[in-house]
Formats: structure tokens, sequence, C-alpha cells
């Protein structure tokens, strides 16, 4: 039942295509490339892909790595900590600002839309099987 549900969820807050990209960058100056967010799971930029430095939850520019800078619930520069000082902006395709993929609601120009929502909200199932989340995202037939 619970996978149900996480699959209603999904399907409920996903708003973009796979062809519209969002990237992510962190670190003070937002300089640190962490990941294409809306690539597919077999792009080496994608956050989907299990194979890619970004879609890895052992590496250490991944969002996926509870022990990363950009991936843990304590770092300033986490997408999952409520206090980070410094969390990951999302850019357009065309370099513009997005807003910040913060878990903090009450950050000023907190980025807001259904893809960053679902992310926020199930990390933790997500990170159990990321191409598989990406493939229900999509509307994708996958087999595990």
């Amino acid at each position: 039942m619970k996978q149900l549900t996480i699959l209603f969820a999904l399907i409920a807050f996903i708003s973009h295509s796979p062809k519209e990209q969002f990237k992510i960058y962190g670190g003070k100056n937002h300089d640190q490339f962490l990941g294409c967010m809306t690539c597919d799971d077999e792009d080496s930029n994608s956050i989907w892909s299990s194979y890619s430095d970004y879609g890895s939850m052992h590496n250490p520019n991944s969002i996926w790595n509870p022990d990363g800078k950009y991936g843990s619930k304590t770092s300033n520069y986490s997408v999952f900590n409520e206090k980070a000082k410094y969390p990951p902006i999302i850019l357009d395709e065309n370099g513009k600002p997005y807003g910040y993929f913060t878990v903090n609601k009450k950050f000023p120009k907190r980025a807001s839309n259904r893809m960053t929502e679902y992310i926020c909200k199930w990390r933790d199932e997500i990170v159990e099987d990321i191409p598989g989340h990406y493939k229900m995202a999509f509307g994708i037939k996958y087999k595990k």
C-alpha cells in the first residue's frame, strides 16, 4: 500500500517533461554542478542515473548522498537541511534561476514545483530505487 501511495504521489507531483533541462548547482557561490534534475536516467549528468556521479548515493557531489555536503541533513549546503544557509539553486536550460532547492519552505525564493516538492518529501524512499522513481515519474515501463 505504501508503494502505491508513493507512486500516486509521484505521478501527481511531477510537472516538467524530461526534455526541459533544470540543472542543480551548489556551494556558497553556486559554482558546483550537482546534476540535471530533468535529464533522463541514461544521461551521465542525471540525478536519476545510478551510473552517474550525480545519481550515486556515494558521490560527494550527489544530492542523494546522506553523508555528503549536498545531501546530508546537517550541511549548510544541503537540499535536505531545513536550516541550510546556502542550499543549491536550480537553473533552467538558459541559465535563468528557477529558485533554491531546499526542504525549508520559508527560505526566500525557494523553488516550489511538483518535482522539487516530491524530492523533498520522498527522499528516503527515492534513494531505495532512484532509476525506478524516475521511470515511474515519467511514465516509463520499469521492471525491477
